[in-house]
């Protein structure tokens, strides 16, 4: 019965973070998990260009396309960031968050060309 005291000061800190998280994924975060995992790759514009690419067979996934995203759910693209894609380059990313999922999905979904 000790947190008893603490439970209007528990409750505020949980309503605080259903507020932040009520907004949907942040596309600024995402492009600060973008650039420090993906960039290499995937290229600064998410084409697919990094400076790794060169190297890469098959090349990495042009993420501004349109098609690419007709084929694909953003829970698809999530599974592939955090599972990785057997035969090819794209190593597994298992150490993201799930919000760090959802918001580097909304990052990509933002350079989609229209």
């Amino acid at each position: 019965m000790r947190f008893w005291p603490m439970l209007p000061v528990l409750l505020l800190l949980s309503s605080v973070a259903v507020a932040q998280n009520a907004h949907g994924p942040d596309v600024a975060a995402g492009e600060k998990v973008y650039l420090a995992n993906c960039m290499a790759c995937h290229g600064m514009a998410a084409d697919g260009n990094g400076p790794a690419a060169v190297s890469l067979n098959p090349r990495p996934t042009d993420f501004t396309t349109p098609a690419f995203w007709a084929s694909r759910t953003a829970g698809q693209v999530k599974d592939t960031i955090k599972t990785g894609k057997p035969g090819t380059p794209m190593m597994p990313f298992a150490q993201l968050t799930d919000a760090d999922l959802s918001n580097l999905v909304a990052y990509l979904v933002s350079k989609k060309k229209k």
